[in-house]
């Protein structure tokens, strides 16, 4: 089901994107904005959620000081002042479940772009790989999502084997920017896949920076220490995943968190501007 409603249509999507602009990193790249315009809506009900939650930070302090040594207390009166104010305490989790599924769904589609995105089958596949392996090309990868990454980086190698197989497959440019889309970054090896996995993480931690200026909040320690662990533990995160994932996945990344770098400061002036006119009809 997860693969009929979500990959499926992605990799339709991507196909799209690709056949307009003939590269497969810009198509990425217009994938990333589409799917930011989708969740748009999400995310300003999050934004709104948010904003409403820094609105309680004076009031979470005073209790944070007046319960300093009893959490369980703290803990409770945070939850009816939560209620008291209608304001949910995980509203802003809502934009981070509905971008886990695209994340997932993506990372199908990126690995196993012949099968998503150009409908070739397993069979189709293999046969590629055994007549390019016939014809000189070294394809380590004997099966799965490897082997259809080492094949489709092969398809403008040999054009007259992939009509003779697969006549309707158009070739697939992984070339973005010198760097080939279709390869995992490697640990062990410094090359120019390097610099997916380090924008990934540099992009992530200016996103967070902006994000938290633009908010202009104090917070409460235990809030501050939370969002510091987090500026340090997402970049880090981004980092790693980039290293573990096809730099095309990695290219989403990265354009996610410059939008949203973006986007985020955008939409607190926006609330922020909101909620002074409604203090002023008050």
């Amino acid at each position: 089901m997860f693969t009929a409603l979500i990959v499926e249509p992605f990799g339709w999507l991507l196909k799209i994107c690709y056949n307009l602009v003939g590269n497969y990193g810009v198509a990425i790249i217009i994938f990333t904005l589409l799917s930011k315009l989708v969740i748009l809506p999400f995310q300003m009900k999050s934004k709104k959620s948010m904003m409403e939650m820094q609105k309680l930070q004076p009031k979470l302090r005073e209790l944070e000081k007046k319960y300093k040594d009893d959490k369980e207390r703290y803990a409770l009166e945070t939850q009816k002042l939560y209620k008291k104010e209608g304001v949910s305490m995980f509203g802003g989790c809502l934009p981070m479940l509905i971008t886990l599924p695209i994340m997932i769904g993506l990372y199908s589609v990126v690995r196993q772009p012949l099968t998503y995105i150009f409908d070739i089958t397993p069979e189709q596949i293999q046969a590629l790989a055994d007549a390019f392996r016939a014809a000189g090309a070294k394809i380590t990868s004997t099966s799965g999502y490897m082997l259809q990454i080492d094949v489709s980086s092969l398809l403008s190698k040999y054009p007259d084997i992939v009509a003779s197989i697969t006549p309707n497959l158009t070739d697939l440019d992984f070339n973005f920017l010198g760097i080939d889309l279709s390869l995992i970054p490697n640990f062990k090896y410094i090359t120019i896949l390097w610099i997916i996995p380090v924008l990934s993480g540099l992009t992530a931690w200016l996103s967070n920076i902006l994000i938290r200026r633009s908010q202009g909040t104090q917070l409460t320690e235990q809030a501050a220490a939370t969002n510091g662990m987090m500026n340090i533990m997402m970049p880090l995160m981004s980092v790693w995943i980039a290293f573990m994932v096809p730099a095309s996945l990695g290219l989403y990344w990265i354009i996610s968190n410059v939008l949203t770098a973006v986007q985020e400061p955008i939409l607190t002036a926006y609330y922020k501007n909101k909620a002074k006119k409604a203090e002023e009809e008050k």
